[in-house]
């Protein structure tokens, strides 16, 4: 794992859940996907072509699993795949936020800080348990 990206999505975090105690929702849900984006290139590494991994294709291979089963199929369902849709999910959220301005609520919010806070928990066990 990279420590030093994942030290940075935990940052992050902090500052989603900041972000949601001051009522600032739509930054919350941004910063929230940016842990769990950060979080997954951390637990993946370098990205297999490119200088950064594109959005779709880090969940997909996130969720997959083989980063730390490295003998799983690079096909069919992935070890993680009960997060694949409420990583798609947050991801829309944040492009709702950022890009298309949609108003949001503090349940939104809140969800999308929740997925960001399984996404690490899923890095940190799976990567021997400890926090970098």
């Amino acid at each position: 794992m990279e420590t030093a990206r994942f030290n940075a999505a935990q940052v992050m975090l902090d500052d989603a859940r900041h972000l949601l105690s001051v009522d600032r929702w739509a930054s919350a849900i941004s910063r929230a996907y940016y842990s769990s984006y950060q979080g997954m290139w951390a637990a993946l590494g370098a990205p297999p072509q490119a200088n950064q991994w594109r959005h779709a294709a880090i969940v997909a291979h996130f969720v997959r699993g083989y980063w730390f089963v490295s003998t799983h199929s690079k096909t069919g369902p992935g070890l993680l795949e009960p997060l694949r849709r409420p990583l798609q999910w947050l991801y829309q959220k944040r492009i709702d936020v950022d890009y298309d301005i949609k108003p949001v609520t503090q349940t939104t919010a809140l969800r999308a800080i929740e997925i960001a806070e399984q996404v690490h928990k899923e890095i940190q066990q799976r990567s021997g348990g400890s926090t970098p």
